[in-house]
């Protein structure tokens, strides 16, 4: 299925973080052809409503109307894990690839991704067998750190020498080329016989942990999380790696471990993200936790979720969880319930922005929710509301009553970008729609407006506009050229010209 992926800019933007310790060569190629490889893996498409979208953004908006205008399905790209790896792994090559295979790097150029995920197995491979016919260390390339669990040390790699050795005997691209000119620091776990047991590489510019890995590129043996904790807390990072799932920082710079979420303390602020996708190993999170982006339970086993919970962004993948119910006293900016199994909000619940209750097993919303600002929802599915619901600090029962229309309903404040108008059928939305500055928007067959529909500015062709609009309120269209109304709208407020 052919999908228009919407935040194009943050495809560049990991683009361009990954790539940056290319050659001028090598980040053109990725810039050329690692987006293309990324917006068709479904593996990072989900399906997205404006609900998804984090807030309005000018390449959201420009490919939203582009989604539309040529009828094709938009999505929302968010890397996983899997893909992050392929990346990473072809990027190692390149990186590489002016020492190891000069003429093959004169054709980079030419060599799609698809190519380059086969040079780049062919050499992982390589890598691994040469662990067999190890070059010499060098004892002088070497840079004690660190003292860890049972006689092993942390050191720093200082030498290409060294570098070429730790790559050897851990069967990956550290000694390929790829990092020789030591804009990153490459730590390696050395046992009492020197021998690496597990590499980690660390950004000091951002003072950011990018990767830890053991063998052959495989996370790192559980029997040495220990000894990369030390290393984390002696590094002390601003920001690790979401990849590195068994570590999180909090708000105050304190290495945690995932395993141990269970045991974390009561109301502990988690710095960035926090992500259980794939962990069976987190059966519970403490009680007044605070995200301050996203938590992602996806393919998680986790069942519940701690009361008094604030996530400072969204709540991510409940349609691949088997939580049912949301707990007492959360706080989250986003939320959509779709294709979740989710049959409870707690009351008082507090929804900083947006949620969306489309396609959804939750069938009555619970009294004090407050919504900041936009409420989607199935009339139909859910058709009472609570009488003291807010949306966008509006009582939504002074608009709507207690019963809904059997359609798409929204609330609260509506953007262009919020929803996907064209082909839908029946649209109810109560409180503001603003569809200003856009031009020729699509409409829905019917489109009803509890409120103010907004098209200031918009350029509107009034023999394109094929559905039926009905609007309790006022018609915005201060700034237009747009003169006689289409026969098929129904103003019953003001229409505001200039």
């Amino acid at each position: 299925m052919i999908r228009f992926v919407l935040n194009t800019d943050d495809v560049e933007t990991y683009v361009s973080r990954k790539s940056g310790r290319l050659d001028a060569t090598g980040r053109a190629w990725a810039l050329r052809h690692i987006p293309r490889f990324l917006i068709r893996d479904p593996r990072c498409l989900t399906t997205t409503r404006g609900a998804d979208v984090a807030g309005f953004r000018p390449d959201v908006a420009r490919n939203l109307s582009a989604a539309r205008r040529l009828r094709i399905e938009p999505a929302w790209f968010m890397v996983v894990p899997e893909a992050d790896d392929e990346v990473e792994a072809v990027l190692d090559w390149v990186a590489a690839l002016p020492s190891v295979d000069p003429l093959l790097a004169n054709k980079l150029g030419r060599i799609s991704f698809d190519q380059a995920r086969i040079h780049s197995a062919r050499w992982h491979r390589r890598l691994a067998a040469r662990r067999a016919h190890l070059p010499d260390d060098d004892p002088n390339g070497i840079e004690p750190v660190l003292a860890a669990d049972g006689g092993r040390r942390w050191v720093r790699l200082i030498s290409r020498a060294a570098l070429d050795y730790e790559g050897a005997r851990m069967g990956h691209c550290v000694g390929e080329g790829g990092y020789d000119s030591f804009r990153n620091r490459i730590y390696s776990l050395r046992d009492s016989r020197n021998r690496p047991h597990c590499t980690v590489e660390f950004d000091p510019s951002r003072r950011r942990v990018q990767q830890a890995k053991g063998r052959a590129n495989d996370d790192v043996p559980a029997k040495y999380r220990g000894d990369v904790e030390r290393l984390l807390r002696h590094l002390a990072p601003r920001r690790i790696n979401s990849r590195l799932t068994e570590f999180v920082l909090s708000e105050e710079g304190e290495i945690l471990r995932l395993s141990q979420a269970a045991d974390w303390a009561p109301g502990v602020r988690i710095r960035n993200n926090l992500v259980l996708t794939n962990r069976t190993d987190v059966a519970a999170l403490p009680e007044r936790l605070t995200i301050r982006h996203s938590l992602v339970v996806a393919n998680s086993t986790l069942k519940s979720l701690p009361r008094h919970l604030t996530i400072g962004q969204s709540l991510v993948g409940l349609a691949l969880s088997p939580i049912e119910r949301l707990p007492e006293g959360l706080s989250v900016r986003t939320l959509n319930l779709e294709d979740s199994l989710v049959t409870r909000l707690a009351p008082g619940t507090r929804i900083l922005k947006e949620l969306t209750v489309m396609h959804s097993a939750l069938r009555d919303l619970p009294p004090g929710l407050t919504v900041g600002q936009l409420l989607i929802l199935d009339g139909a599915a859910l058709n009472r509301l609570p009488g003291d619901l807010e949306v966008a600090g509006r009582r939504v029962a002074d608009l709507t009553g207690r019963r809904l229309p059997p359609c798409v309903v929204a609330c609260g404040e509506l953007a262009y970008t919020d929803m996907v108008f064209e082909d839908a059928g029946d649209i109810a939305v109560f409180g503001r729609l603003s569809f200003a500055g856009w031009e020729n928007p699509a409409f829905p067959a019917n489109l009803t407006v509890v409120g103010t529909l907004d098209l200031k500015h918009a350029v509107l062709d009034p023999t394109r506009v094929n559905g039926r609009v009905t609007v309790h309120g006022d018609l915005d269209l201060r700034g237009t050229e747009i003169g006689h109304l289409p026969e098929t709208w129904t103003v019953h407020g003001r229409v505001l010209r200039d």
